[in-house]
């Protein structure tokens, strides 16, 4: 598979049969082949998560398939606005946290879907396809801060780790987790928390807000916690990687 960065929680999967656009919030989208379908998932409804622009991709590739948050509404009014036609909105479906949910490529190769409930909002994404599993958390994230209280934090804390708990010794192929430099001291908890609960062979950090020198600075203090798991150098917008797995 090719996976392309587009920009903070945004990534391209390349299938051989199939495209996975996740998170799209800003910058360039890659040439998609018309041939292949192509499925958009967006988890949670703030705007460095989803973009409208997406529903744009159905004017110019023939199989756009949308799996959208049920915390994203659309409204009927702005149905125009967006470009949604009837026949595009029969390929939007709305996904509820805690619940799982089945897809066909074009070759009636299936996706099972499989959504966990976000610490923030919305929904993170277990997909299993082809003999892969694929994870992307979304705003799924132990977000810990320091000004916040112990008992918001401890709530956070066991709310995230319920989670977790639904992830353990699970094979994740690739994954897609936050490394937010904002949490200071906090940063990483999360990320680690998810590569040591399931079997993580590489995960992608995201969610840096523009400062991807924490991903240098993370495998430099915690390199000895990361068990087998991979972290990949995210640096760039359109940063491309194939993957072997």
């Amino acid at each position: 598979m090719w996976i392309t960065y587009i920009g903070h929680s945004g990534f391209l999967m390349e299938w051989e049969t199939c495209y996975w656009l996740f998170d799209y919030y800003k910058g360039e989208i890659p040439q998609m082949a018309p041939d292949k379908k192509i499925f958009v998932f967006a988890s949670h409804k703030h705007a460095d998560h989803f973009n409208p622009d997406i529903f744009n991709l159905s004017q110019k590739y023939p199989n756009v398939v949308y799996l959208l948050s049920s915390d994203i509404k659309l409204r009927e009014k702005d149905y125009s606005k967006l470009g949604i036609t009837p026949e595009l909105l029969s390929n939007i479906h709305s996904v509820k946290p805690a619940n799982q949910y089945e897809e066909a490529d074009n070759n009636n190769h299936m996706m099972m879907i499989k959504t966990l409930k976000s610490t923030d909002s919305g929904v993170a994404f277990l997909l299993h396809y082809q003999g892969k599993t694929v994870y992307h958390a979304g705003d799924l994230n132990l977000w810990m801060w320091k000004g916040e209280s112990s008992q918001y934090n401890n709530n956070m804390k066991a709310r995230f780790e319920k989670e977790m708990e639904l992830l353990k010794d699970v094979p994740i192929d690739v994954a897609f987790a936050p490394l937010d430099p904002r949490q200071e001291e906090y940063y990483y908890l999360g990320l680690e928390r998810l590569v040591n609960t399931a079997k993580v062979t590489c995960v992608f950090p995201m969610h840096f807000w523009e400062k991807p020198s924490v991903i240098q600075q993370y495998k430099k203090e915690r390199l000895n916690k990361l068990n087998l798991t991979e972290v990949m150098e995210v640096s760039r917008d359109g940063q491309q990687w194939e993957i072997v797995l």
